[in-house]
């Protein structure tokens, strides 16, 4: 359970109320008494602050409304129409309540399912609560939530006053757990600075936060980080988070590297390669891989998940959905009940793709040989695009990483915290993220261990194998922590 002292308000009614509340009071979460709607929450966190208000019924709609409930918001789905008509028009108050709320939390995994189909919102926020099942798995669940939700930091125990952080870049949403995180931490105090572009942004306000920060962190070794280091304080701590784009580029030239106190890549292969490309100093370049949400992800297999591969995203070409067709046309020539789902934009839902006549005539041609091909015909499954994520690898035992190349390529880790086998091409770098166990040299050897393992009744294990991969390399609550570290202090260089 978390080490933090956390006060809660329970706004659901009747004995689900009565559930909860029992349920977080054995969590050691104390309950606030006498804060019977939301204006009664709104007032208990004006004098202290709550750290998350259950809410669910007549109260769903002001509480998803109040600027001052939006961060600590856990919506309980309660009474939900029958199956049919959540999915094609789900409650109104639920809909607005999850485009803010922390947590959208179901009875059940079925429900759960739905509402991610209906409400995108709800996609990455969902997890089951079970308020009407027995006492102890509902606090069981419930700790596991809260431990979640409020991880402990050690780098940040100690501190006489919060830290002051500032987040400055554009496109923020690879960082969207850790902004959680800091927004809850009472350690850190949160300002973002989420600018027009990769390099344009109000150099006023930024020069302000520079003013009020004691750490910043750029997204991006972008102009906008280039600013940040130009015009930092002495003494104050300037992260830079670098993605591959990057290094293709000549964004980071004008960082000034003496500025730098830590340069964070997601793979060892691209730490080598930001210190080769760019000249910085190899101890200030660390690595922190992406993350992934086993509260999101680790949900019950559907029967027949060993049969289903899965691609999530086959465009731009190099993701090469040209070798997975080979894969699943060579297993369904072993054995028709192997299925491929991909989950993609196509190609003309991405404008810069479909104007390059070599992406258009490579995704056509997938197409093509999709329709008029034997095997391939009932074989293949193009699934909506979306976050729905989680409830998609219900279905799916195998996840497919066929590309030319990757920075990290997060689908084989999101596919391993389900349960599902990665199978992945030998992509450079591939093997300083992911155990040499699911890497293969070509799609021949794809096809063998695929067949092999389902031919031995070996899925489940290896499915269990990747999970416990997936708890220690790329769990959230870890990640979480090396960067929170990364406020206050250096983490080891690459070696």
């Amino acid at each position: 359970m978390s080490g933090r002292s956390l006060r809660a308000v329970v706004l659901v009614p009747g004995d689900a109320g009565d559930a909860l509340r029992a349920a977080l009071a054995g969590c050691g979460v104390a309950v606030v008494a006498g804060a019977d709607d939301v204006p009664g929450a709104e007032a208990a966190h004006a004098a202290e602050p709550l750290d998350l208000v259950l809410v669910g019924g007549a109260d769903l709609l002001a509480a998803a409304r109040s600027a001052l409930l939006a961060d600590r918001l856990w919506a309980v789905a309660l009474d939900l129409p029958p199956a049919l008509e959540l999915l094609v028009a789900p409650p109104p108050s639920l809909v607005r309540a999850a485009s803010v709320a922390r947590w959208v939390l179901t009875p059940d995994e079925t429900t759960r399912g739905l509402l991610d189909s209906a409400v995108p919102d709800a996609a990455r926020r969902s997890a089951v609560l079970p308020v009407t099942g027995r006492p102890e798995a509902l606090a069981a669940a419930l700790g596991v939530l809260l431990d979640r939700t409020f991880p402990d930091h050690p780098a940040l125990a100690g501190r006489a006053t919060p830290l002051r952080v500032v987040v400055a870049g554009h496109a923020l949403h690879f960082l969207e757990a850790v902004l959680q995180d800091w927004r809850s931490q009472p350690g850190i105090e949160l300002r973002v600075d989420e600018v027009r572009s990769f390099a344009q942004h109000d150099e006023a306000a930024s020069r302000e936060l520079i003013a009020w920060a004691d750490t910043i962190v750029c997204e991006w070794a972008s102009p906008v980080a280039a600013f940040y280091s130009r015009n930092k304080r002495p003494g104050q701590r300037l992260v830079v988070r670098l993605h591959r784009g990057e290094l293709d580029s000549d964004w980071w030239r004008g960082i000034d590297a003496a500025a730098l106190d830590q340069v964070v890549t997601v793979s060892r292969y691209y730490a080598d390669r930001t210190r080769q490309v760019t000249g910085w100093p190899a101890d200030r370049i660390t690595v922190i891989p992406n993350y992934v949400d086993r509260a999101v992800l680790a949900r019950p297999k559907l029967p027949g998940a060993e049969l289903a591969l899965g691609l999530v995203g086959a465009v731009p070409r190099r993701k090469r959905l040209d070798l997975a067709l080979d894969v699943v046309e060579q297993l369904r020539a072993r054995d028709s009940r192997f299925t491929l789902f991909v989950k993609t934009r196509h190609a003309w839902e991405v404008p810069y793709v479909w104007r390059e006549e070599a992406e258009r005539a490579a995704y056509e041609e997938a197409l093509h040989r999709v329709r008029s091909g034997r095997l391939l015909a009932d074989g293949v499954v193009f699934d909506a695009y979306g976050g729905d994520v989680g409830s998609w690898l219900r279905k799916i035992g195998w996840v497919l990483s066929t590309s030319d190349d990757e920075s990290f390529h997060l689908a084989p880790a999101e596919g391993m915290a389900s349960g599902a086998v990665p199978v992945i091409r030998s992509w450079p770098g591939a093997d300083t993220i992911y155990d040499p166990t699911w890497i293969c040299p070509s799609t021949a050897a794809m096809v063998d261990r695929i067949a092999e393992t389902v031919a031995g009744d070996g899925w489940t294990r290896l499915g269990r194998q990747a999970e416990e991969e997936a708890a220690a390399s790329f769990d959230t609550a870890a990640v979480l922590e090396r960067f929170a570290a990364v406020l206050v202090g250096d983490l080891p260089p690459v070696r």
